[in-house]
Parts: C-alpha cells; sequence; structure tokens
C-alpha cells in the first residue's frame, strides 16, 4: 500500500498538495520505501492511503445519548457545536474505530475541515490514485506519546495519550535569537510532560523525533530515552489500530473499496502479531490433516499389500504349477478354466456358451457372419429392431458378455468373473 500526505511550506506559500510525503509498506507493519515526490511522480499502488497532517485535527471526547443512527450526524454537531471554531456544516467528522453511538461509553471523534479534504482526494482521484481509506497521522493512544518532528519548513511537538492528542508548533528562534537556527520548545508541551516525567523510568512517555530533532529532543528532555522514527512510521500506528476517517457523508471511490477489502483481510491474518494465534493453529491443523491423509494412506496401501499377498499364496498353494506371479486374479481364472476344459465342462467364453447367452433373450436373432476366438466374438449383420436389441444386449450381459455395438456389427467379449 501507498501511504502518503500533502506537504505545506509555510514561507513559500505553497499550495497544499504541491508535494506529497509518501511510504510504501506491504503489509501495514513495516516500511519499504519513503520519500518527497510531486504528485504525478508518486508510486503506483494498488492500495492508496491518505494520511491528514495532526496539525489539520481536532480531537473531541463525546458521550453519546440513545439515539437512531440516521440522527447521528445531527446528534454530533449539537454535542460539539460549543467547542467548533467553525460552521459545524463545513467540517468532517469521524468516529474512533469500535465506537457505537447509543451506547452509555465515550469515545473520540476527528474533527477537520471538509472542503480541504475533498481538495486533497479529489487530487490524487485526477491523479488516478484513488484513496480507499483516511488516517490521522496522530490519534489518542492508551500510555502517553511525544514525538518531535519537522515537513517542509514547520516542526511540530506532538504529545498523545489517553486524553487527547496535543499539536504545538516548534517556535522559530532564529528570529529572535540569530545565533540559534534550532526551533525552541513550547511551554505548553513543558507544562504537558512535567507531570509525566516520574522518577521511574518505566513510567515515563515513550518519546521519538526524527533526525532532524534528535539533537534538540534530547537537550529539552534529557531524562527521557529518546529514539529516532519518521513520521511515516507513526502512520502504521493509526493503521494497525484500525482508524479509518471515511465515515458519514465521505464516499470514497467504490471500485478502490471492493478491490482492497480481501488484500487487506489477507495482509491482517498472513502478517498481524494480533493473529499470530490463528496462523499458528491453521497451521497445526493443516499439518494435522496431512498427517491424518499419509497414515490413511499408508494403511491403504498396507492392506492392499497384505491383499497382493494373499492372493498370491492362494494361486501358488492351489495351482504350485505357476511359479511366477503377475496378475494373481487373472491366472487364478485361467488355471480354473484350464481345468475345465480338462475336465470337458463349458466355460462362460465358450462358443456353446455364447450360443446359449444368444438364446436367453426370447428374441429371433439373424446375422449374416459370426467370427470367434477364445472369449472374443464379432456379430457381423445383426438386424434387430430397438425393443429386441436393447433385449439381446441385456441378456448377453448378464451372461457375462460385453457388447459394443457399432452399428449392424457387434463385438462381443466375455469378462471373467
Amino acid at each position: 500500500m501507498l501511504l502518503l500526505t500533502p506537504v505545506e511550506n509555510a514561507s513559500t506559500g505553497s499550495e497544499p498538495g504541491t508535494a506529497w510525503r509518501w511510504a510504501q509498506s506491504p503489509d501495514g507493519l513495516k516500511l519499504t520505501r519513503q520519500g518527497l515526490s510531486p504528485l504525478a511522480e508518486l508510486p503506483q499502488e494498488a492500495e492508496c492511503v491518505l494520511v491528514i497532517p495532526p496539525d489539520q485535527l481536532s480531537w473531541h471526547r463525546v458521550t453519546w445519548p440513545k439515539i437512531a443512527p440516521a440522527r447521528l450526524r445531527s446528534a454530533l454537531e449539537g454535542l460539539l457545536e460549543e467547542h467548533l471554531l467553525d460552521d459545524p456544516a463545513l467540517l468532517h467528522f469521524a468516529l474512533e474505530p469500535g465506537l457505537k453511538p447509543g451506547s452509555a461509553a465515550s469515545g473520540w471523534v476527528a474533527v477537520c475541515h471538509k472542503a480541504r479534504l475533498h481538495a486533497q482526494l479529489q487530487a490524487l482521484e485526477q491523479a488516478g490514485r484513488p484513496v480507499g481509506r483516511i488516517l490521522p497521522a496522530a490519534c489518542p493512544q492508551p500510555q502517553e506519546q511525544l514525538w518531535l518532528q519537522g515537513e517542509g519548513d514547520r516542526s511540530w511537538g506532538i504529545a498523545t495519550g489517553p486524553d487527547g492528542v496535543l499539536v504545538l508548533p516548534l517556535a522559530d528562534q532564529s528570529q529572535t535569537e540569530p545565533n540559534r537556527a534550532e526551533p525552541a520548545i513550547p511551554a505548553t508541551l513543558r507544562l504537558w510532560l512535567a507531570p509525566r516525567a516520574p522518577a521511574d523510568e518505566a513510567s515515563r512517555p515513550a518519546a521519538s523525533a526524527d533526525a532532524a530533532h534528535l539533537a534538540l529532543a534530547e537537550q529539552a528532555w534529557p531524562e527521557l530515552q529518546w529514539s529516532v522514527a519518521t513520521a511515516p512510521e507513526r502512520w502504521l500506528q493509526s493503521l494497525r489500530q484500525g482508524w479509518n476517517l471515511a465515515q458519514f457523508d465521505l464516499k470514497l471511490s467504490a471500485s478502490q473499496r471492493r478491490g482492497q477489502w480481501l488484500p487487506r483481510a489477507w495482509r491482517t491474518l498472513a502478517r498481524d502479531p494480533a493473529w499470530r494465534p490463528v496462523r499458528w493453529s491453521l497451521g497445526a491443523l493443516l499439518g494435522l490433516q496431512l498427517l491424518g491423509l499419509n497414515l490413511l494412506a499408508w494403511q491403504e496401501q498396507a492392506a492392499e499389500r497384505a491383499q497382493k499377498a494373499e492372493l498370491q499364496t492362494l494361486l501358488t498353494q492351489t495351482f504350485p504349477q505357476v511359479k511366477l506371479v503377475l496378475d494373481a486374479p487373472r491366472q487364478m481364472q485361467a488355471e480354473l478354466e484350464r481345468l475345465r476344459q480338462q475336465q470337458g465342462e463349458l466355460g462362460g467364453g465358450d462358443f456353446e456358451s455364447l450360443l446359449a447367452a444368444l438364446g436367453a433373450s426370447g428374441q429371433p436373432v439373424s446375422w449374416q457372419k459370426i467370427e470367434f476366438g477364445s472369449g472374443q466374438a464379432k456379430l457381423i449383420g445383426v438386424r434387430l429392431d430397438a425393443a429386441a436389441e436393447q433385449s439381446l444386449q441385456g441378456a448377453l450381459q448378464a451372461r457375462g458378455w460385453r457388447v459394443e455395438p457399432n452399428g449392424n456389427d457387434w463385438r462381443l467379449e466375455w469378462e471373467r468373473k
């Protein structure tokens, strides 16, 4: 999949979407490539995921009243009206994953400008990269997290936790202190971290920064254990948590949604750590099935070998003159026929037995010529109506003769039983 977000430069006044920060992920768990490109030069991928920058989203916690699903949007506008700076009709709302309106539980609602979001979606649609999913670059987390990142000529300090998301721009100190070009840490961010930095290292927030801000972060908060992480690596966190801001009246490409659910489900089942027990269970079940099939096949082969050995023993004990056993049933039948002929008894494949079978149908039979061999015969020029022909074939088959009609010529073969 291709995850991408628009990059805006405040100093140059570039329009949103002039450049795009992108990252490729084969499974939603790790990144393979990332970069910054114009829209026309973005990599081609089957699934495109739009990531909303952290400063373009506001977060609000609401407790749901008991309402019908059709009134959900209007209920949201009423609940958040006093907390919004813009007309609710101009905003887009999205609920956190698993949030069920009407329940007593409270949950998070993400809010962004509808016009800007639609412009980004339209730009990607026109470029042949329809979006199938929308993610927040930062979202509330069960545990406090802090990271510093920059994009273009802007930098942010981002704090997330159970209380929501705090996004603050890092001030440019070069205007007040020409000798210092690095950004300054906002005082609000320091106040947020103060009660969350206990002496116990295990209880401190997880802290990360991109390479450009790592030195600043370590200087501002030396008590935290900082790690290097890029912005796309943070996006995967929202992806794994199941976020999708495409809700309510926002309709994404129908073809994209239809074509992506199966690959997405397969990636989740095949690679998501949460599904590892299921994968192990399926693998064990498949292994047991294969083992059972192999065991059953081995038992069948053993039974077949035992039966063949028993037939061979019976043949050699009954007819000691048989020294080489190739096909025990056929050889035993041949020996029985030979004994019957020696004693003057008629066999099923003799000419007399064939004539008896032809007369057993009770139908008058006429033919021009008959050719007879050992257990085989050919009737040439048979003349019968359909009913008589069917009756004669039934009588022959009942006495062990297989019939193969070919026009007025019949080929007969005695099948030993």
